[in-house]
């Protein structure tokens, strides 16, 4: 915790009880860990270290050098690529054992035309259009790829409209061209595995399941969205047992005290209505904290058990907060900036809401210089 003055404390107990959780709603075969943009921000190596004694059949990644550091840190398993990539990577990807996503034309071009293939899942957009082939396509594509099909191992797609509606009527549609493209496909004779379902998905859409599950955001404890959180909440009788993984601190560095009048941080857009005493967090959006979460009112810190605003705007590396509540602070006390703290709680649902953005995106965007510490012991 020396490098930076904040630093990322992990739960490996959470993240163990999230795992087990959608196994035993999955099965262990099914249930593919998404670890891709660095754990969702958790920290590739750290997540990894605290997930493997579970023995995961397969992880996905973005990246193709996400997947290169996951064999390099001893994961045997399957390792599926599902972003996209440049013919180049494709060797790359051989070298690693790493299935790779196909999903445009000149990816399937080059990998058609390489001696020593990759192994394949062909990608479909069925509403996202982002990547992937037109199912209606299917046919024609499927006969071109007869001759490669041992080197193809699913096919798969992403569903477009889970998170943001409690209406499954979109997402079934993608999923029934998907199963046009499996009655194709097997009608060609290939035999492969398929697969749609993300996190929100997996708990609220049954048919979704298939043959594998790509576990992203609420691998770490944080549900995909309050509308499906409601959606779960009417198809079951206990909410799903979610737990954050990651709590975020830092520490006060300074202390000041206010006159009325006087204003706080740049733009001079805090002004005190009266005496008050602020303290300096060595936080600021380098470090990942939205800047525009400073313009939000409700946008608050913990500092001893107690809420504690933020004033003024957020700076590069520093920010400011109201601690004149407080009977006793000094500096060098614990701030948490995303966590528990006592009976009181910061959650990224919370900060997304004051920066007007979702979770996901409060998460990943954390510096990945901010020391991760995992607590072994946390929760059993």
């Amino acid at each position: 915790m020396d490098s930076m003055h904040c630093w990322i404390e992990l739960d490996k107990g959470a993240l163990i009880r999230n795992y087990r959780f959608f196994v035993s709603r999955l099965g262990h075969e099914r249930v593919a860990p998404v670890l891709k943009s660095n754990a969702y921000g958790h920290g590739l190596p750290e997540l990894y270290e605290m997930l493997k004694e579970e023995k995961p059949s397969w992880i996905c990644v973005n990246y193709l050098f996400e997947g290169v550091k996951l064999r390099k840190m001893g994961f045997d398993g399957r390792v599926l690529v599902v972003g996209p990539l440049l013919g180049q990577e494709l060797n790359q990807a051989v070298g690693a054992g790493l299935d790779v996503t196909i999903g445009n034309e000149e990816l399937l071009s080059a990998w058609i035309s390489m001696e020593t293939k990759p192994t394949a899942h062909i990608k479909f957009n069925s509403g996202m259009c982002r990547q992937g082939f037109n199912p209606d396509d299917s046919d024609a594509l499927g006969k071109r790829l007869l001759a490669h099909k041992n080197h193809i191992a699913g096919a798969s797609t992403h569903f477009a409209n889970v998170e943001d509606v409690t209406d499954s009527e979109f997402a079934m549609q993608q999923l029934k061209y998907l199963e046009s493209v499996k009655s194709c496909w097997q009608g060609l004779g290939f035999k492969l595995m398929y697969h749609a379902a993300s996190s929100a998905s997996s708990m609220i859409i049954s048919e979704s399941h298939l043959d594998l599950c790509r576990v992203g955001v609420s691998l770490y404890g944080l549900w995909p969205s309050p509308l499906t959180r409601l959606s779960y909440a009417k198809l079951y009788p206990q909410l799903a047992p979610l737990e954050p993984v990651l709590r975020w601190k830092t520490r006060i560095t300074t202390l000041r005290d206010l006159k009325g009048g006087e204003f706080v941080g740049y733009g001079c857009t805090f002004k005190a209505s009266r005496p008050m005493k602020i303290a300096v967090i060595s936080v600021g959006y380098f470090e990942g904290y939205p800047r525009i979460a400073g313009n939000d009112s409700r946008s608050f810190v913990l500092v001893r058990s107690k809420r504690c605003p933020l004033v003024g705007r957020i700076c590069m590396n520093m920010m400011m907060i109201d601690v004149s509540s407080l009977e006793q602070v000094r500096v060098g006390d614990e701030v948490t900036l995303l966590g528990k703290d006592g009976d009181e709680v910061v959650s990224a649902d919370d900060l997304a809401a004051w920066s007007q953005t979702i979770n996901y995106e409060v998460v990943t965007c954390l510096n990945p210089q901010i020391p991760r510490v995992v607590l072994e012991g946390e929760g059993g």
